[in-house]
């Protein structure tokens, strides 16, 4: 049979724990707006249910036993636990406060994310946002980030994503390269070629260049989790790289880089922010997640709304 928890007993941690951290039963009973004396019987009945003392009293000072040392590491967690879940609820229906943790892409000027969040605080004063920069992927499940931006089909079932827009992919490589290599006439003709891969946006070894066309790639001298490092690479002439479109737009355009195969790349890659499960239910989260949503879906997917539903289910 299971033994039911002594709801009497953590509080008496509490009111424990606050002792330890205040100095005394005075301070211990201004933080936790009891008496003196309530928090005394609290400790004496803790220290009565486990049949040990915790306290050393005297007229002057308050001191920690051995075992109260070991008692106050435990209760010091069950405080912080007790303080999480308010702030879990307070952020559930307050406006939104607080700090709001995001990683984006390197690149994320390039798709208006660094224009989009000045008029984001501007509308949430409230909130303050810590932005870190990064094509790697991101340990959210820890609590390091609320929210993050992914170019690419989301990495982690576990967490909650919506597509924002969709972006081209398209084949390049300098002038220079294929005056010196030549130019591919064919998918199949990628084998042949030095091609500089970025890790995220395809699989090493194999680029899907459309709904039917997916090829085998020679990876060359480069070998990047980096869309920007990819890029420079590709001026450089070191290979044929496979980039989005928007990123090398005005390359195609200064003919530093020469589009590959368009009559055969069809391919686009979407743009995602994804949040651990859950997180939506803070009132930062979901204010700078819808936001983000209404400033940055395109025309293809902004008639599918929220594509998780998670507008309803709050």
């Amino acid at each position: 049979m299971e033994e039911r928890p002594d709801l009497g007993n953590v509080m008496a941690m509490m009111s424990f724990a606050a002792v330890v951290s205040t100095g005394g039963f005075s301070n211990a009973a201004k933080l936790l707006g009891y008496s003196k004396a309530a928090v005394s019987r609290q400790i004496a009945r803790l220290e009565q249910s486990i049949g040990v003392r915790l306290l050393d009293r005297t007229t002057r000072s308050v001191t920690l036993t051995p075992a109260g040392r070991e008692m106050y590491a435990r209760c010091a967690r069950v405080v912080e636990e007790v303080n999480e879940a308010n702030q879990i609820i307070t952020g559930m229906v307050s406006k939104p406060r607080g700090e709001l943790k995001v990683n984006a892409p390197v690149v994320a000027s390039l798709f208006d994310l660094t224009a989009i969040i000045p008029r984001f605080l501007q509308t949430y004063p409230d909130v303050r946002l810590f932005l870190n920069l990064s094509d790697s992927k991101v340990d959210m499940l820890k609590g390091r980030f609320d929210v993050a931006f992914w170019m690419g089909d989301p990495f982690d079932s576990s967490l909650e994503s919506v597509r924002l827009r969709t972006y081209p992919m398209v084949l390049v490589a300098a002038p220079a390269y294929l005056r010196r290599v030549g130019r591919p006439s064919a998918p199949n003709d990628l084998k042949d070629h030095p091609c500089i891969v970025e890790t995220h946006l395809s699989k090493v070894g194999e680029w899907r260049l459309s709904d039917d066309v997916t090829v085998a790639v020679n990876r060359g001298p480069l070998t990047s989790n980096s869309v920007r490092m990819a890029r420079e690479a590709t001026l450089e002439g070191l290979g044929i790289s496979y980039l989005p479109r928007f990123l090398v737009e005005d390359d195609i355009a200064a003919n530093r880089l020469d589009p590959l195969l368009v009559d055969i790349v069809d391919e686009s890659i979407p743009l995602h922010i994804i949040f651990p499960r859950g997180n939506y239910a803070l009132s930062k989260v979901r204010a700078f997640v819808d936001f983000v949503r209404n400033e940055m879906q395109d025309g293809a997917d902004a008639g599918q709304g929220n594509l998780l539903g998670l507008a309803s289910a709050i």
